[in-house]
């Protein structure tokens, strides 16, 4: 999933998220902390004056330590919420509650001190004594002489050092209740947020990549191109869509005049062809009807070379001619029984005087002999002879071409054996490219297009069938396909 451009960014948000629960869970404790403060504040807000009132010694100005320890101890009574100091009036502490020791601080600050006097906005925070590093709500109230002379200040910690460290206690279980609590929902709503807002993000870029796919596997034909894309689209997502369009428009272009090249090509093949093959066919017989005539004559020996050759030519117009149509796909399948066997035999029969001649041993494998293909019998009869003939020219004098017929899973297989030279591997690929030729023949300098290994795939791949090639350079070659039975 992570390496998804949606599990990405469902990562990225959760993280953000998290962060973002993070940082409410602080400003959500900080607003609680002072909303309860502001409270406390305020109720307690006359609490040191009433203080100062109720107490003589506090009332007549007394700030002594010596002379308030009494009256001190008999306010503690109000419980250790309430930290209670007198200071004088530069803010040094004169006297406290509680045990020796326990004062970290020697003064406090008086600027909020003036400030509560004032009826400032609440809460305030003051200084803690006890712990310099925390700020403290309080009540503050004037100490003045029975003439009205300004004293000191009785300065009251509202909740005092053991209430807060039971509310620090307290605080910190609760923040990990609420941090539990803000993860889970804050992972529920990043992944429901993630599903809604990315899935809406992320659609037109699947639409982008599926419109990709079918258009690489529609054959790069135009209709395939996808020029709309669904839910939120952004102007980079737009910018990509245009570039894809504008570059599968080109190459749409571009193919449709590679097509149109090679259709005028194909035509112009065929029509070439055509107009060679019925001169050939007359030089072809007025080259045999004077051999006919002239049994004799000592020039006869050029007329058969002249015949040979024109039979070669017409072979290769032949070829070409039929790769044509099937390429242009104008060949037609007639499919009946055919025996394999009787045909393997015709075709060896065809070749024997030219193996005869070549030293090369020509044999029929048929244990069922019988065996029956759907087949159209001209064109795998054509199959069979552009194999053999093929075989022939890349096996030497001693060698032995084999044709075997053997039932199997598929139907029936037919394969084509020879220990000639072989294959190379690199060109293993191409041997069924048209005018591909090897240069691996076994002595044999006659003329080809290097059009039948092509012509043999397609007709095959009429049949529904497709030709397989092993072989190696010194190995020899074996050429196999199955039929499907009939």
């Amino acid at each position: 999933m992570m390496t998804s451009l949606l599990g990405r960014l469902v990562v990225i948000l959760t993280l953000l998220t998290l962060s973002a629960a993070a940082l409410l869970m602080f400003f959500v404790g900080r607003s609680e902390r002072m909303h309860t403060d502001q409270v406390q504040q305020a109720l307690h807000r006359e609490l040191a004056a009433n203080m100062v009132a109720d107490n003589p010694l506090l009332s007549e100005g007394e700030v002594a330590k010596s002379s308030l320890g009494n009256a001190f101890h008999s306010l503690m009574l109000l419980g250790p919420a309430f930290e209670i100091y007198a200071t004088d009036t530069t803010g040094k502490i004169r006297a406290y509650s509680g045990e020796l020791g326990l004062v970290k601080q020697s003064e406090i600050e008086l600027a909020p001190v003036h400030q509560f006097l004032v009826g400032a906005d609440l809460p305030l925070y003051g200084t803690d004594p006890r712990n310099p590093a925390r700020r403290q709500v309080f009540s503050a109230a004037a100490i003045k002489d029975a003439t009205g002379v300004l004293r000191g200040y009785l300065y009251v910690i509202v909740g005092g050092s053991k209430q807060s460290e039971l509310e620090s206690i307290s605080a910190g279980k609760l923040r990990q209740d609420q941090a539990l609590l803000f993860t889970v929902g804050a992972l529920f709503l990043a992944l429901l947020a993630s599903g809604l807002m990315f899935g809406l993000l992320t659609r037109p870029l699947a639409a982008l990549s599926r419109a990709m796919q079918a258009f690489r596997q529609g054959g790069l034909g135009r209709s395939a191109i996808g020029r709309h894309l669904p839910g939120w689209t952004s102007r980079e997502v737009l910018e990509l869509q245009g570039s894809f369009v504008a570059l599968a428009d080109t190459v749409v272009d571009q193919m449709d005049q590679i097509r149109s090249a090679e259709a005028s090509r194909r035509e112009l093949l065929d029509q070439i062809a055509h107009d060679l093959k019925t001169p050939l066919a007359s030089l072809q017989g007025y080259l045999e009807t004077w051999l006919l005539h002239h049994p004799e004559a000592q020039d006869r020996q050029h007329i058969e070379i002249a015949l040979r050759n024109g039979r070669v030519l017409h072979r290769l117009v032949e070829q070409l001619l039929e790769l044509a149509r099937l390429d242009a796909g104008q060949e037609t399948l007639t499919l009946e029984p055919v025996v394999v066997a009787e045909l393997a035999h015709d075709i060896m029969a065809k070749f024997a005087l030219d193996a005869q001649q070549r030293g090369v041993l020509l044999s029929v494998n048929a244990p069922v002999p019988n065996l029956r293909v759907a087949a159209d019998i001209a064109k795998l009869e054509r199959v069979l002879a552009n194999l053999v003939d093929n075989a022939l020219r890349h096996t030497p004098a001693g060698g032995e071409v084999r044709l075997s017929i053997l039932e199997s899973s598929e139907g029936v297989l037919i394969e084509l054996r020879d220990n000639g030279v072989g294959i190379a591997s690199n060109n293993l690929s191409r041997i069924f490219e048209p005018r591909y030729h090897s240069d691996s023949a076994a002595g044999d300098h006659s003329t080809h297009l290097g059009l039948g290994l092509a012509i043999v795939q397609r007709l095959l791949k009429l049949h529904g069938s497709q030709i397989e090639v092993e072989s190696g350079a010194g190995q020899g070659t074996t050429f196999h396909f199955n039929l499907a039975c009939a």
